[in-house]
């Protein structure tokens, strides 16, 4: 089981599928597929946000600050999961 601090989940695939959709509309379903094909992962493979996040930072602008929200979220889950573990 994922420890939620404060009510923050870690980031999945889903979450990443979802911001990629809701950012490009229409070109979503294409650039998702495009990035999980240079990421060489598939859709629900163990690991894949690791892989798919450094393609999505090197893509186009808005792709980019998609992954970087999705980073943003990974430290603070991180850090928020360490400081309630000292509690």
């Amino acid at each position: 089981m994922t420890i939620a601090p404060y009510g923050l989940t870690l980031p999945t695939m889903a979450d990443a599928r979802a911001a990629v959709h809701r950012v490009h509309a229409d070109d979503g379903p294409r650039i998702w597929n495009d990035l999980l094909r240079a990421a060489g992962i598939g859709e629900n493979e163990p690991g894949g946000l690791s892989r798919l996040l450094p393609v999505m930072h090197n893509a186009d602008p808005t792709t980019r600050l998609c992954a970087l929200a999705l980073k943003i979220r990974i430290t603070s889950h991180t850090h928020l999961a360490a400081a309630h573990g000292m509690l």
